[in-house]
């Protein structure tokens, strides 16, 4: 019947503007794939077949078909959004159901998981801690906690070292004084005196008249060592500018201003000699004419002679007697020279002064070539004897009113940097005994003063030398002796010759400051010594340093520095090597080395330097086999006001400490990795440098790459790999069964999937901020509606013409 062909024909056209209405429904509907109606005829048939003469029973649908061609892909601002360029479908879970979809609109659940706006999550490959991804494919979650911190165990650094570079250290030799006056207590006056004559007292006014009576007499100066000696005659009278009469003290003072006027200035052929007179006015009518030597501390001479006239009225007359003058206290250290040669045999001799300080010496010689000095002094006070608390201390002319030891101590350390410059004062254990110390080698000078007797105070300088006491004598003590009021302690100096220089020939060769020796090489005053010797905060002992932050087991960042040292290379010389260089390791500015077991407590428990063999070969690569290892197994971190912070500690390589460092780490051991690192003649250069240590960090943003990789930006500088995406294929796209929602399930026509990575096989690229646009040709589909309409109007127009042909068979009779 026409009417069952015309009916099929309208369900056909039926579904057919079904499918294109979905299709046009979903024009903008992301990740869509449009259909299409497959139609076939019907025909009746039979087992033996329908024959040739077959008429076809109508139309019937045989498949709606998805066209899973590509999409245009549109970019978004949404790091999550994806699109996949080329074959492959995001896999997702929903409720432990396995589905597939092309539409890449993800976002972030509130715990973390990247699903769609179904709830379905995409699955891919996790990765570990360390940004390892695995081969297991599950939920893909996002932790947005802070980023948990990670202890630096591995430091690479890639530099060059320049090999034109000079040897920093070398090998000198040092020499420490040690003559028979160094430490000694040289005792005496604490102040200087003066040679004098004072003349026979007299009173005013004189019986002379001078424009009548002129008086006459020489004075003579000898012994004078540093003056004018010789002798001057005085002539008095009113034609040289004395006062006619001496009536009182203003006309004896013109007086003396005479007698100077000749000395200073006498006729020829006499010289002035270094002396003066003053008149004294000593109380009581009493007067008198005083000479006394220009320079101090002299056992100089005044001689009156050959007087003439009234020479007695002014008491010259018997010749009164000089007193000589006595030095003070001085270090005891005589003028010494001594010998420098230095390589190619050229020798300069230097001389000390006699008394210079330690310090004095010391700055002199440094002004030589080839010669370093520093100068050191050191006294002990004992025996604080101070019966009533009176006794007073002066210690290089500076008045300490502390009355014991421990008062000393405080009150010399207030004053070591302004009027005690460099001296210190440390108190013994016991209490009873003080030392003090010049850093610069000055000289120690200490006096006492007191107005209670027997008040004292014992000085030692040198321990293999007496000590001397100073004491306070009693009102009227008979042979005390008085030059004992003040002692004087000279210093030490420390010399070092460079490498090559040589101290000969010391003169006098056994007094003062340097004792004998003979400059030669066995010589056991001598001993070698690192001149230039590695010192992280003096820049001349390195060649070269790097800087870099590391982190502690807390996350908190550190500065590990390395110090480049270049190694001497002698030939002749088994013990050194070429191409030879020294690697310092300090953090935080602090010694990192082990702990030196061998020596004596507390000294066996502290840090020691760090320092590391580097060898490199001729053409100037790392020889990997010399180079030692460098692990860092002493490490302490240390907050900022230097104590430990709370971090893992260090295991020392005596404890277990390798380099292999385990994971997690159990220590704050790291090892520093210096694999490329090279040595050529061009100037030092930081190529690369890497650390696997972070602090932590708070989630900044995301980013996902051609590949699927999913990485994370913390807002500690860190990124690292969280997942993968997942991709899968099927051998049959058509198979697929559609489960809304843009989404497809497995089934039986379309196989297994293939699953793999982005770009791995036959699948495509992921786009990361952008969305695949549903395929959909809307003009194409607007024209298969026309055509379906047409369909289904002639499809009802044969019903109409069956029922009008029905009908006239109806209405025959």
């Amino acid at each position: 019947m026409p009417f069952n062909t015309a009916l099929s024909g309208i369900r056909a056209a039926s579904t057919d503007l079904t499918v294109t209405g979905n299709n046009i429904a979903n024009a903008s509907t992301t990740g869509f794939k449009s259909s299409r109606v497959e139609f076939g005829d019907v025909y009746a048939t039979s087992v033996l077949g329908a024959g040739s003469g077959a008429v076809g029973s109508g139309v019937q649908v045989q498949d709606v078909a998805q066209a899973f061609g590509q999409g245009n892909v549109s970019f978004t601002e949404n790091e999550l959004d994806l699109a996949i360029n080329g074959n492959g479908f995001f896999l997702l879970n929903r409720g432990g159901e396995q589905l597939y979809t092309r539409a890449g609109t993800f976002g972030l659940s509130d715990d973390g998981f990247i699903t769609n706006n179904a709830g379905a999550r995409i699955q891919g490959f996790q990765a570990d801690t360390a940004g390892n991804i695995g081969g297991i494919t599950g939920d893909i979650q996002i932790q947005t906690s802070n980023l948990a911190p990670r202890q630096t165990t591995t430091v690479e650094s890639i530099l060059n070292l320049d090999s034109t570079d000079p040897v920093q250290q070398t090998i000198g030799r040092e020499f420490i004084t040690q003559g028979n006056a160094v430490g000694i207590t040289q005792a005496g006056l604490q102040d200087a005196t003066t040679t004098t004559l004072t003349g026979n007292t007299f009173g005013l006014p004189l019986g002379n008249d001078f424009s009548t009576a002129p008086m006459d007499f020489e004075i003579q100066l000898s012994g004078a060592v540093s003056g004018n000696n010789g002798t001057v005659s005085i002539s008095l009278d009113t034609a040289s500018g004395v006062p006619a009469s001496i009536n009182n003290f203003n006309d004896l003072r013109t007086l003396a201003g005479v007698i100077n006027a000749q000395i200073f200035s006498p006729a020829v052929p006499e010289t002035p000699i270094d002396l003066v007179a003053d008149a004294v006015d000593f109380g009581g009518g009493v007067y008198g004419i005083e000479f006394t030597v220009l320079n101090e501390g002299e056992n100089s001479q005044i001689q009156i002679s050959n007087q003439t006239g009234n020479v007695n009225q002014l008491g010259l007359n018997p010749a009164p007697i000089s007193v000589g003058g006595i030095a003070a206290v001085s270090n005891g250290y005589p003028q010494q020279s001594i010998d420098f040669i230095d390589p190619d045999g050229q020798v300069v001799t230097y001389t000390s002064l006699q008394g210079a300080t330690a310090a004095q010496t010391a700055s002199e010689l440094n002004a030589l070539q080839g010669v370093s000095a520093t100068s050191q002094s050191e006294l002990t006070l004992s025996n604080h004897s101070s019966g009533a608390g009176n006794l007073t201390i002066k210690l290089n002319g500076v008045n300490l009113v502390a009355d014991d030891l421990p008062g000393l101590e405080t009150e010399i350390n207030s004053l070591s940097g302004t009027i005690l410059p460099g001296i210190t004062a440390t108190l013994g254990a016991t209490g009873t005994t003080l030392v003090l110390s010049s850093a610069v080698g000055d000289d120690l000078r200490v006096s006492i003063n007191s107005t209670d007797a027997s008040d004292s105070l014992t000085v030692q300088g040198d321990q293999d030398a007496p000590a001397q006491t100073l004491q306070i004598p009693p009102v009227g003590a008979g042979n005390y002796d008085a030059t004992l009021n003040s002692i004087t302690v000279g210093g030490s100096i420390n010399i070092v010759l460079e490498q090559g220089y040589e101290m000969d020939d010391a003169s006098p060769p056994s007094v003062g400051l340097f004792q004998p020796f003979s400059g030669d090489e066995l010589d056991p005053e001598f001993t070698d010594i690192v001149i230039n010797a590695f010192d992280p905060t003096d820049q001349a002992t390195y060649n070269s340093a790097t800087s870099m932050s590391i982190y502690d087991s807390l996350g908190n960042s550190h500065v590990m520095t390395q110090y480049f040292v270049k190694q001497n290379y002698d030939p002749a010389d088994a013990t050194t090597a070429a191409n030879h260089w020294e690697v310092y390791v300090q953090i935080d500015g602090e010694d990192v080395g082990d702990p030196d077991t061998s020596l004596a407590p507390p000294l066996n428990t502290e840090s020691t330097r760090a320092s590391f063999n580097v060898y490199f070969n001729e053409d100037g690569s790392l020889n990997q086999i010399q180079t030692e290892e460098i692990l860092v197994s002493n490490w302490i971190p240390l907050d900022s006001s230097g104590q430990p912070n709370g971090a893992l500690g260090p295991q020392n390589v005596l404890a277990g400490g390798t380099t292999v460092i385990p994971e997690p780490p159990s220590s704050s051991n790291f090892v520093i990795d210096l694999l490329g690192t090279t040595q050529f003649g061009s100037d030092f250069s930081v190529n690369d440098v890497d650390q696997d240590g972070y602090a932590t960090g708070r989630l900044s943003g995301l980013s996902i790459d051609e590949s699927g990789v999913i990485f994370a930006r913390y807002t500690n500088g860190e990124s690292q790999a969280l997942a993968q995406v997942a991709l899968a294929d099927f051998t049959n796209q058509q198979g697929l069964q559609p489960v809304g929602n843009t989404m497809w399930a497995e089934n039986f026509e379309s196989g297994p999937p293939n699953v793999g990575v982005p770009r791995s096989g036959a699948l495509g690229a992921l786009q990361s901020g952008a969305l695949e646009e549903s395929n959909v040709d809307l003009s194409e589909q607007l024209v298969n509606l026309i055509i379906a309409q047409r369909n289904f109007q002639a499809s009802a127009k044969t019903i109409e013409t069956a029922d009008q042909v029905t009908q006239t068979i109806i209405n025959l009779r």
